[in-house]
């Protein structure tokens, strides 16, 4: 289950800024400005490189297994390198985090 995340980014009004909501292990795990931004740009790099531009992006990992969401369509990853890279990547990016020490289930939002 997905717990919703409210923050000050997300109660902005300004729209320009990506708003990006990071759960792991169904616990919200707080973004400043920054990371938000960071990690929403990356979620869009990876949904661009596979053909999709999206304003909305989900990214949903667990157990080996990916599901990315451009705009609420599935977008296929039909390569095994290709799920290997966007997985390494999306965890490498979070290891830094506080909070975050085992990453079974991932799953990111960024509009």
């Amino acid at each position: 289950m997905e717990r919703s995340c409210a923050g000050p980014a997300q109660m902005e009004e300004d729209t320009t800024k990506l708003r990006t909501c990071l759960v792991v292990n169904d616990n919200v795990i707080p973004l400043n400005e920054f990371t938000q931004t960071y990690i929403g740009n990356i979620l869009r790099a990876i949904t661009s490189s596979l053909g999709y531009d999206a304003q909305k992006v989900h990214l949903y990992i667990e157990s080996g297994e990916i599901r990315l969401f451009a705009d609420d369509r599935l977008v296929p990853i039909r390569k095994e390198f290709v799920t290997l890279l966007i997985e390494s990547t999306i965890k490498g990016v979070l290891s830094p985090l506080k909070g975050i020490f085992w990453l079974e289930r991932i799953s990111i939002v960024t509009d």
